[in-house]
Order: C-alpha cells, then sequence, then structure tokens
C-alpha cells in the first residue's frame, strides 16, 4: 500500500500509526468483502457501511473521550439504525462515558420510569488488549430520594453510600448505562450528568501526539476485531444449529466483550423469502425483560423507527395458552407479532431474556405465506393496513422522543 508524502517534520511514530490504521481498516474490509457472508450486493454494501460504521464508533470510544473532562453521550453511541455495532437492544437507551481508574467521579440524575436501568463497566473496549469486565450495577439497588435522585461515586477507594469501585490501574474504563423502554409511548428515561471529583485545575483538555497516535492504533484492532468476531459468531450459529433455529450462547460468554451477565442470549441467522414466513413460538416465564430483535448479517440493528422489526414483552400480544408467537416475513401478514426483516432477507434474530429464572429456547418454523392462519390460534386477530401504519406511526414518535429527534 502506497502512502502520500508528508514533511519531514512529522514524526515517524506518527506516520507509522496511520499508516498501520490504514492498513488495519482496509484487512478488515477485505475480510467482510471475502467472507462468505458477503453473498449479495445488499449484503456487501452492509458490509461497507459497517466498515464505515465501525469508524464512527471507533472515533466515539475512543478518540473523543477525555477521562479527566467525562461526559455522558447526549447522543448515545447507537442510534436506531445509523450505529448499530453488535446488534443494540431497540428498546435500550444507552449512555457512555469513559472513566480513568485512579480518578474519583461523582454521577447524579434521576431515575426516571423506564422498566429497569443498569450501569457496567469494563477495563476497556474492543480496541484494548484487557477488556475485562469491573462489574453491573442495578439502579434499584442504590438508595434513589423519593423524587428519584440519586448520587453515585465511582472511584478506585472505597465511599460511604452508593459506590461504583474502580480499577486504579485501568485509565480506559467503558461505561455502558443500559435504560431499557418496555411501554415506548409513555416511559421516561433516565437524567445522567458525571464530573470529576479530583481534576488538577491546570489539567490539559488536548491528547498529546504519542496518546493519539496509541488511540488510533485501537480504532485500528476494534475494527479487525469487531468484523472477525461476528463473523466467526455466525460461523458458530451456522455449524452449531444451521439457519432458522435458535441458538443458545453460554451465560456468561459475553461478559467480557460489553454483553451483560444477567442475560440470555440467543441468536438465529434467519433466511426467508418473499411468500415464506417463519413461526417463532415460545412459552414467556416471569421475566425482567425480554425481546426479539432483527438484524443483518454484520450484526447491526434493522430499522425500528419506521419498521415492525422488533418485540419486547410489553408490546408482544400473547396467545390464551400463554405463549408468544410471532411471524417474521416480507409480506405483512396482518397479524399483531409480525417482525419485518426490512430488506434482508437473511440476517440475524437477537432473543434477549434477562433477570429470570427460565430461559426457553423458542422453536422455529418455515411455512407458506398463505398458510399462517392455519399454525396460529383461531382467535388471532386480524390488523389492517391501517393499524399497522397507525402502530408504525407511533413507534417514529416514540423513538423521536427518546433521542431528542
Amino acid at each position: 500500500m502506497e502512502f502520500a508524502e508528508v514533511p519531514a517534520t512529522v514524526p515517524p511514530a506518527s506516520q507509522q500509526a496511520w499508516q498501520d490504521y490504514l492498513a488495519a481498516i482496509d484487512e478488515a474490509r477485505a475480510m467482510v468483502m471475502g467472507s462468505a457472508w458477503a453473498r449479495t450486493p445488499v449484503d456487501r454494501a452492509q458490509g461497507l457501511y459497517y466498515i464505515q460504521m465501525l469508524q464512527t464508533f471507533g472515533f466515539n470510544i475512543y478518540t473523543a473521550p477525555r477521562q479527566a473532562y467525562p461526559n455522558f453521550y447526549t447522543h448515545s453511541i447507537f442510534l436506531p439504525f445509523e450505529l448499530g455495532f453488535g446488534a443494540p437492544a431497540p428498546d435500550f437507551f444507552y449512555h457512555w462515558t469513559f472513566l480513568d481508574g485512579a480518578r474519583t467521579y461523582r454521577i447524579t440524575g434521576r431515575r426516571g420510569t423506564t422498566r429497569w436501568a443498569e450501569m457496567q463497566a469494563q477495563r476497556g473496549f474492543w480496541g484494548d488488549a484487557d477488556q475485562r469486565r469491573l462489574g453491573n450495577w442495578d439502579f434499584d439497588d442504590f438508595a434513589i430520594g423519593p423524587d428519584g435522585s440519586f448520587e453515585i461515586i465511582a472511584s478506585a477507594t472505597p465511599h460511604s453510600g452508593n459506590w461504583i469501585q474502580l480499577d486504579p490501574t485501568a485509565r480506559n474504563i467503558t461505561v455502558i448505562v443500559r435504560d431499557a423502554y418496555y411501554d415506548w409511548d409513555n416511559e421516561q428515561g433516565l437524567e445522567l450528568h458525571i464530573e470529576t471529583l479530583d481534576r488538577p485545575a491546570a489539567e490539559p483538555v488536548a491528547h498529546d501526539e504519542a496518546e493519539m497516535n496509541r488511540r488510533l492504533a485501537a480504532i485500528g484492532a476494534m475494527t479487525g476485531k469487531a468484523v472477525k468476531f461476528f463473523l466467526d459468531y455466525n460461523d458458530r450459529i451456522a455449524a452449531t444449529v444451521g439457519l432458522n433455529a435458535f441458538y443458545v450462547t453460554p451465560m456468561h460468554a459475553s461478559d467480557d466483550v460489553g454483553g451483560n451477565p444477567r442475560a440470555s442470549y440467543m441468536q438465529m441467522l434467519y433466511d426467508v423469502r418473499p411468500g415464506e414466513a417463519l413461526i417463532i413460538e415460545t412459552d414467556v416465564p416471569d421475566a425482567r425483560y425480554w425481546s426479539i430483535q432483527l438484524a443483518d448479517l454484520w450484526w447491526q440493528t434493522s430499522d425500528y423507527t419506521y419498521h415492525h422489526s422488533s418485540l419486547n414483552g410489553g408490546q408482544v400480544r400473547l396467545d390464551a395458552d400463554g405463549k408468544a408467537r410471532m411471524v417474521l416475513s416480507i409480506d405483512d401478514p396482518g397479524v399483531p407479532n409480525w417482525l419485518n426483516p426490512v430488506d434482508n432477507p437473511a440476517g440475524l434474530a437477537q432473543w434477549r431474556w434477562y433477570l429470570t429464572g427460565a430461559m426457553p429456547t423458542p422453536t422455529v418454523r418455515k411455512v407458506p405465506v398463505a398458510d399462517i392462519r392455519a399454525h396460529l390460534p383461531a382467535d388471532t386477530p386480524t390488523v389492517t393496513r391501517e393499524q399497522r401504519a397507525a402502530t408504525i406511526a407511533a413507534r417514529k414518535r416514540a423513538v423521536h422522543r427518546r433521542f431528542g429527534f
């Protein structure tokens, strides 16, 4: 690979860091384009989108953060379909911030009315050699005032009251807050603020050259790791259960890559063509939260603002026998629990069970769209085009409200 010449005043280390970054991105692109999952023009186009999306994601994770001057990102790092690394849940608003484990921080805010909210910390992220999980903290376990207000100290040394323990050897701690909306129309989200308590007055804001080189290397490493991780994951699902069946991720297998240790994750590589439908059926145990969503083959969440591509336990219509039955099809089948694959006849379905004693694996049957009613209870309601349009309009309003669009 040839690179443009730069002035001799640019240190060789900085030039090498940039060349290494470009080489890492090109290698990741080659992995995507050469993959068995890049079979169609749509898949390849979304693969290229994925590579470029990861650069925005990497900038937000590695280049932008100032650990001495932290903020909880107001735009979220994930957006409904613009930024969807790792199939983020359509029901969650993810707040992110980045901390130095040797410092002391104060987190304040107000709880809100969402289904539940939880904070997770890990030592780094996908571009770091060590990204082990530090811990998870449920906001309902913190002392919260009658008005929902709270104050939490995050530090390496113990503090009275609400306290999150940091690792003083970890200088790039990633903190993720999941705020789970079950009732999209009515629930109010968390309010979050953070400040550093021990920052010297003369603390610089700008990164120096060596630090920028280090962070650039982390973005390149993260891009390559992400591409390989999810390609390998697809291969594992296909080899274990094939297509149109759910693969159960072993509990805690994803703890150190940003997964939640209190969740059971299940994935399906679906393949459904016009005129076909997948009927997904499951028992529904008592769970704090559960959902199903769709994504493309690169684990980018399908658009859920303008399309009916996800359902949570508060949105699903249960049948008289207590089971949930969902229909995944390109054609709208006119039933309540429809999942729209949104331009992706082949893609990924991601299932989450949170905080439940039972974690059933959903069954899947492929049937002709014309025969769907024969495979559903007789009392399954009919959803008209007008009713579907009203539901999607309500989804759009709710997502826009949540993200401040």
